[in-house]
């Protein structure tokens, strides 16, 4: 058969479809939300095939009342299991009873946000809802519930429940109806009322202390799971946070009514927590995995991305709800928990979790740092950084705390060398960019002012409130070992990986402050790597520094001072002299 040759036939050029509109060009915002539209079609059709596919449930527990003596144990128990579900249910052993510290009868009213669950999808602000006495608010919730019930007269239990459920939804993600409902939370326990008894020393939180019968009438007094004991607990990581810190160290507590909603959202610092139901009408949840907390981002940005160039902190707002069904669908995994009166819900370390009440309740909760979580608090820490969002808590007064208290807290084997190595590359981080600021002309003004080093044996509120001044104007981050100023500000300072982006000054017009000395730092390197071992050669201590916040933007600088009275600031900013305080170590 003869061979066949040809040329190859030039391709035809197709001209390119014009896109029908009766506007000749799209703006930016139309053509958004056309995409989304064209997205959330998909996922519509996708959603139909998958309606009726269960959302699984998240592990419960039930400890022993020997198991139950100690909080840090037990999750550290159950930690393997209960952590790829992101949350889980605690159910305490029988013969625990809180009797509410809550005093219903108190004419002092709170403060509720008002919740428009049509916009829930649109993660838009909440406004502010009325204030209520205890009594008005469950009159108002209870009135609420029984209009609402009334058109399912023959539905009981969780035939109930779950219609509501479907009712829920269908307003969030469909906005089927237009309907606002109130909540009262973050109600600081300290200004109104905790459900739980207080009053227990720190020196005195053990479970050797505890009674041995978990009936004994001061049992929740004593025990750590009493929220307003637990971050105390021994071994807890924020045991030394003297200073008080609501919804962190100290409990917050809820008032919720049908359908009032805590959003998507995880913890500050990447914490756990621990809610307690108190009283009332059941709760749902749903949790997702810290592990997974990547791929939940990516639906948010995926289908909300007009919003997160208007709000690009919406995550943090707390006022985003997604639809389990639309996250299943999208192959993020999720679990549910219905918590009960009495029942705990524990979250993990990066878990989102969210949901909604059945009805008038009340609950507490609160956040715990245990061991584990150390590993976490890093990429915490850079996470915010890169975002510019300021943390609750300074990661590095933290570590050094921590790192103070070693022979006085257990923290495990694994947990130490991870809160050890995270020191080490804290100090080598500094000592390095230390040296690249004066290389680039940032002078050395030691001899001029030498500020004392920080007082790492407790969290106080001298400490906190001096935190709060030295905070980086680039990336939030709490200068903690050493920051840059200006000439130009009287107030203004960088951490060391903003140095360029503090101001337009010449580098000749910054200067160092240096909380901890060079000596301090070395000789604290030189017990890590005693600890720990040296670092790896191909490393040593060429550690890459980890990429900065967003430029900071031209702040309208003020006249630059003199070199003394830049001294004198700089002095100042070392040694603040708060109200009623004497200057010190911070």
């Amino acid at each position: 058969m003869a061979e066949l040759t040809s040329a190859k036939k030039p391709r035809r050029t197709r001209q390119p479809t014009e896109k029908y509109t009766d506007e000749p060009d799209w703006s930016a915002r139309e053509q958004e939300l056309y995409q989304m539209a064209l997205e959330n079609s998909k996922l519509e059709t996708k959603l139909a095939t998958l309606s009726d596919r269960p959302i699984p449930d998240a592990p419960v527990f039930r400890p022993t009342a020997a198991q139950f003596r100690d909080p840090l144990r037990y999750v550290a128990s159950i930690r393997r299991e209960a952590e790829p579900f992101g949350i889980c249910k605690i159910v305490p052993p029988r013969g625990w009873k809180v009797e509410s510290a809550v005093d219903w009868n108190s004419t002092k009213k709170f403060a509720t946000k008002r919740q428009r669950l049509h916009e829930l999808g649109e993660g838009q602000p909440f406004g502010d809802g009325r204030e209520y006495t205890l009594e008005e608010y469950r009159r108002m919730a209870d009135a609420f519930y029984a209009r609402r019930i009334a058109k399912y007269p023959d539905l009981k239990g969780d035939a109930l429940l779950k219609r509501l459920e479907e009712d829920y939804w269908a307003i969030v993600d469909q906005v089927r109806e237009k309907l606002d409902v109130e909540y009262g939370n973050d109600i600081d326990v300290n200004e109104f009322w905790s459900g739980f008894p207080r009053g227990v020393d720190i020196d005195q939180l053990s479970d050797k202390n505890l009674p041995q019968s978990v009936e004994d009438p001061s049992y929740v007094k004593q025990s750590g799971w009493n929220l307003n004991n637990t971050a105390r607990w021994p071994g807890f990581l924020l045991r030394r946070h003297d200073a008080p810190l609501p919804g962190v160290t100290q409990p917050w507590l809820y008032m919720g009514m049908l359908f009032a909603t805590f959003p998507w959202h995880n913890e500050d610092n990447y914490f756990e927590s621990i809610n307690y139901h108190h009283t009332g009408a059941p709760k749902q949840w749903y949790g997702i995995p810290g592990s997974e907390a990547a791929r939940f981002e990516d639906v948010v940005r995926r289908f909300h991305k007009q919003r997160l160039l208007e709000v690009p902190d919406l995550l943090h707002r707390i006022n985003l709800q997604i639809s389990p069904a639309k996250l299943a669908a999208l192959e993020v995994p999720i679990h549910r928990i219905c918590q009960n009166p009495g029942e705990f819900v524990v979250t993990f370390p990066q878990a989102f979790h969210g949901g909604f009440s059945y009805g008038f309740n009340c609950g507490e909760a609160v956040n715990f740092a245990t061991p584990d979580w150390v590993q976490h608090a890093r990429v915490a820490n850079e996470r915010y950084r890169r975002s510019g969002r300021l943390a609750v808590i300074s990661h590095d007064r933290l570590m050094f705390t921590l790192r103070a208290n070693e022979g006085r807290d257990t923290i495990d084997g694994q947990a130490r060398t991870i809160l050890r190595e995270e020191l080490r590359r804290l100090v080598v981080e500094d000592l390095k960019l230390r040296d690249a600021a004066y290389a680039s002309g940032v002078r050395d003004i030691s001899k001029l002012c030498t500020p004392p080093a920080n007082k790492t044996d407790v969290i106080n509120i001298a400490a906190t409130t001096y935190d709060d001044k030295r905070i980086c104007i680039a990336c939030q981050h709490t200068c903690f070992l050493s920051a840059v100023g200006c000439e130009c500000s009287k107030k203004d300072i960088v951490c060391l990986r903003h140095v360029a982006y503090s101001c337009q000054c010449p580098n000749s017009m910054k200067y160092m402050i240096e909380w901890e000395s060079r000596d301090a730092l070395e000789a604290l390197l030189k017990e890590l790597d005693a600890e720990l071992g040296p670092l790896p050669k191909k490393r040593g201590r060429d550690l890459p520094i980890p990429g900065g916040a967003q430029v900071a933007e031209d702040r309208g600088l003020d006249p630059p001072p003199s070199l003394e009275e830049q001294a004198r600031m700089a002095s100042a900013l070392a040694t603040p002299r708060l109200p009623g305080t004497t200057a010190g170590p911070l």
